[in-house]
């Protein structure tokens, strides 16, 4: 099964958790202590690994029950020692780990944008119905026993009537049920849901972690690739992986080979690659494309405002994005950028032509250049 958001592994699959031991280690605290909350924020830049870590989490509370250990009674009768969790770790054949992953545990209930039925697409936001069933699960007897486990992917994407209701089940929860709120943005959330959880914040990794993380899902990888991914992802292994996924990494070269040209600009080649991600089934390479470019540009402008180099994609770029830097000035450069994000983002909303918003942001680059 893969994610629908971004054709890659869904996280309810994921073994392994790199570099977040520090909130692993903050959750295993209140497991161990017997004072686990009823509500978990996990935030973090999105592709750090928040899903991933919300469904880990799951499975162990599923598969262990904590907080049963303390004060059991042994077989005759004697006090047996609470159990110290030390990870949130299952063995590769854990029965309630395998329900988990093909979604055949009833003590779990998941989150997401829903389809909207009258146009058959997902929903850009999760709406009050979503919630509605979220309150149906937990009203009921837990069906096998043990704890119930919510997860809310993600929270930020919430309307305002969907977060209302979540708020009255965060005032009054249910008993050994938690809710693990994923959040990209959590400024966006109502600030009583907040007060309401404990939060646990993930940081972006170091590039050697997003490499490990490469270097086990693809074993094949070269070098090179690996690196450019490390860097481009920023920290975000989610990331990393899709643009391995999609050849993102040979997208970039494209875009590269293009921007470093400037102030020419070869306008076949453009409309050549205009072409390619204009096609209807290129939408993931075509929002990939749309944040490199705005992503370059913003180094561009940081470049040129700090003086400081940039780490490198590819060998010797940002020695090619101070020369390029040099051909406008900063407020030109924060202009084109916003409008490139403008355009872009129009694309989406009205559905135009994206192979025409492609050549016109070429063309705004071009213009920009040369004024």
């Amino acid at each position: 099964m893969v994610d629908a958001v971004t054709d890659t592994e869904h996280p309810r699959f994921s073994a392994n958790l790199f570099g977040h031991e520090g909130a692993e280690r903050l959750f295993l605290e209140a497991v161990n202590q017997n004072r686990i909350h009823h509500g978990w924020l996990i935030t973090g830049p999105k592709g750090i690994g928040k899903a991933t870590f919300a469904w880990r989490i799951a499975k162990f509370l599923l598969a262990n029950n904590p907080g049963d250990d303390a004060g059991a009674g042994g077989l005759f009768g004697e006090d047996l020692p609470p159990v110290e969790h030390e990870t949130l770790s299952l063995d590769e054949d854990d029965p309630t780990a395998r329900r988990v992953e093909a979604g055949g545990h009833g003590g779990l209930s998941v989150v997401e944008r829903s389809v909207n039925e009258s146009t058959g697409k997902i929903r850009k936001d999760i709406v009050i119905n979503d919630i509605r069933k979220l309150s149906g699960f937990f009203s009921q007897t837990a069906s096998e026993g043990g704890w119930r486990v919510a997860i809310i992917d993600a929270a930020d994407e919430m309307n305002v009537s969907a977060a209302n209701a979540l708020l009255k089940i965060l005032e009054e929860p249910p008993e050994k049920s938690i809710l693990l709120l994923i959040a990209h943005s959590p400024g966006r959330l109502l600030p009583t849901i907040k007060s309401r959880c404990r939060q646990l914040a993930l940081k972006p990794l170091p590039d050697d972690s997003v490499r490990a993380v490469l270097a086990a899902r693809f074993p094949e990888i070269g070098s090179d690739d690996m690196n450019a991914a490390a860097v481009m992802a920023a920290g975000a292994p989610g990331k990393a992986i899709e643009l391995i996924g999609r050849a993102g990494i040979d997208l970039y070269r494209e875009l590269a080979t293009l921007l470093v040209a400037l102030p020419s600009v070869d306008m076949p080649r453009v409309h050549a690659l205009a072409a390619e991600l204009g096609a209807a089934k290129a939408d993931g390479e075509y929002r990939l494309f749309s944040e490199m470019l705005q992503s370059w540009l913003q180094r561009l402008i940081r470049q040129q405002v700090s003086g400081e180099a940039s780490s490198d994609i590819m060998a010797g770029e940002s020695e090619q994005i101070s020369r390029i830097s040099a051909l406008a000035r900063v407020d030109q450069w924060l202009d084109l950028w916003e409008k490139v994000g403008h355009l872009t983002a129009r694309a989406d909303a009205v559905n135009l032509d994206r192979k025409q918003v492609i050549v016109s942001v070429f063309s705004s680059l071009k213009a920009t250049v040369r004024a």
